[in-house]
Order: C-alpha cells, then structure tokens, then sequence
C-alpha cells in the first residue's frame, strides 16, 4: 500500500571489504504508518535481540486502527504520491506529501517517504531532518530509525548507526534489512565478529535463500577463528 522505506542493499561479492555496506539504497514494500507504540526493551542487549523469535510488528499491526481515522480523500492523495514515487516523479510526490501533512501531520510514514526522495536526490542532510520529523511525530516508526541508521552509517557515525538498527530492532524485532545491516556494520565498523554472526544468522533464519549473506556468514565465521575466539554452537543461534 505505502512505500515505507529504504535499506542498504549490498552488491560487493567480497565479504571482506566496506564496499558492500556502502551501496545505494533500495526500496522496501511495507506500510508506513503511524502508530504510537511503548517499547520496554530498548536496553537489551545484542545478543539479546538478535536471539529474539518475535515475528510479530505491532507497528503494522495496529495500522489500521490509525487510517481508519485518516479521510478517505488524504489517503488517495497518499497513494497518488507513492504512484509518483514509484514513476520517480520526486518534484510531484513532494507536493502531494506536503499536502498530506498540512492536514494529517501525525503521519510519519509522509515524512519518511519525503526522506527517500531527498535520498534518492542525493539530499542526505534533508533527508536526516525528514527522519527527525517522522521519529518526533511517532518514535515507534522502525523504519525511520532504519533508514536514519543507513545515513549515519554513510557519513562515518557508526555508534550512531548502530544505535538506530538496534532500535528499529526493538520496534521490530525480525525486521529483515535491520539485521543484515546491522550485521555487516558490527562486522566491518565496529569489530563485534560475535554479535555481527549473531544478526547474520537471525536474518538468514528470515532469508533463508540469500546465498550472499551465507557468504558474508561464512566469512565473518573465519575472522572470529582466525580472532581466536570461540564459534558458538548454531542450534542455539538466532535462527
């Protein structure tokens, strides 16, 4: 229905290099809405989060308690807007998203939309603002974080991206691209073999079939030998 957000999508075939956690963006088919969530688990920790079997996104869930509020005539004007988005009509999608939120400003999922535009424009710092108004307007919306963690990531803050995968992660936990972020920025930033394995697996157990990221597992599996430290057993993995 909506066009939620983006996420990094690797191209490099070498799993030992950054190159692969800097390709551009790509879009993901979810709904964004906008609803207004408590969390009580922001502080695990990665392992934690990354064992974590929940598939459940209340986020989603509870969407369409909140259009159901929202009149028929701003959601056709939405929907005219990602039809734009998906032509890469950015100038008339803008417009349309503007509209929107003159009447409706409690929905994030405009302004998130608005920053893959900036994105896709190569806008990155007004990009960054648009994800502040959506995460202002509603901190529950996981795919703000994800796609602010992505900018963070680009422009070297890598505690900073961190945070805002573990974040998205909390909000919901099998969200597919947070984890292989997530997973290769621990592996390639931040020097945390172990818990980057640990994300690996937990999206492998939702992608099954992405034979890249089993090369990616593979490798980083050989950095945590070659690091001397101990493989934990997989039975009791994130899958």
């Amino acid at each position: 229905m909506f066009l939620a957000s983006c996420s990094t999508a690797p191209n490099s075939n070498d799993a030992n290099t950054p190159s692969r956690a800097a390709s551009s963006d790509t879009a993901e088919q979810h709904i964004v809405d906008m609803v207004n969530i408590t969390h009580k688990d922001a502080n695990t920790t990665l392992t934690a989060i990354a064992d974590k079997q929940d598939q459940r996104n209340v986020y989603l869930e509870q969407a369409s308690l909140r259009l159901a509020e929202v009149p028929a005539a701003v959601l056709a004007q939405y929907q005219q807007a990602i039809n734009a988005m998906k032509n890469q009509q950015w100038q008339n999608a803008n417009s349309l998203f503007d509209n929107v939120i003159a009447t409706q400003p409690q929905l994030s999922g405009a302004y998130v939309n608005k920053a893959i535009i900036a994105i896709n424009q190569q806008s990155f710092d007004q990009a960054d603002a648009l994800l502040d108004q959506a995460i202002k307007a509603n901190s529950s919306n996981p795919y703000a974080h994800q796609i602010k963690a992505n900018i963070a990531r680009q422009q070297g803050q890598y505690a900073q991206a961190e945070q805002g995968y573990l974040t998205a992660l909390t909000l919901w936990p099998q969200y597919p691209q947070a984890q292989i972020n997530l997973a290769m920025l621990l592996e390639l930033y931040r020097g945390k073999l172990l818990q980057a394995r640990q994300f690996y697996l937990a999206y492998l157990a939702n992608q099954p079939d992405d034979e890249q990221a089993k090369r990616w597992l593979a490798g980083v599996e050989i950095k945590i030998q070659r690091a001397g430290l101990t493989l934990p057993d997989n039975t009791n993995g994130a899958g």
